[in-house]
């Protein structure tokens, strides 16, 4: 009986964190881009609303190369600087994690973008992308929106 237990713990333990996980983003939104399609988002981190160019951001990203080994290359830019990621459809190898705001020493509480690759239509050629922002402190103005 203790073995089941103990077996039964870790996943309930998973269970419970992933859940109270999903409900921590303060924005979300979905894409399905097909190759070298934009998706911008237009960040303005004073929450005010005044877009002065010190305060306001642009990232976008777009994905340039799917392999057959589901490889996933994406360009992404933020704040005038390029990176390049190679997405897999694997656990946190599916991901890009972006800080928006300097980060503070409690971690919880930092601004940041989670760019996540969930699945690749080959029929159409098509990468979908969930977005999610974490803003505790309510710093930003966010808009979602596609590229050409």
């Amino acid at each position: 009986m203790n073995s089941k237990v103990l077996l039964l713990l870790p996943i309930l333990l998973f269970i419970h964190l992933s859940a109270k996980e999903k409900k921590n983003w303060d924005f979300e939104y979905f894409y399905k881009l097909k190759k070298d399609q934009f998706a911008n988002i237009y960040i303005n981190r004073n929450g005010s609303g005044d877009k002065t160019k010190s305060n306001s951001y642009l990232l976008s990203f777009r994905w340039t190369l799917y392999d057959g080994s589901k490889n996933l290359i994406v360009l992404l830019n933020y704040q005038g600087y390029p990176y390049q990621y190679s997405l897999r459809q694997e656990r946190l190898r599916d991901r890009i994690e972006i800080p928006l705001l300097y980060r503070s020493k409690n971690y919880v509480k930092d601004t940041y973008a989670l760019i996540v690759f969930s699945n690749f239509n080959k029929k159409k050629m098509t990468a979908d992308f969930d977005v999610y922002i974490r803003d505790r402190n309510k710093k930003l103005l966010v808009d979602f929106k596609k590229g050409k």
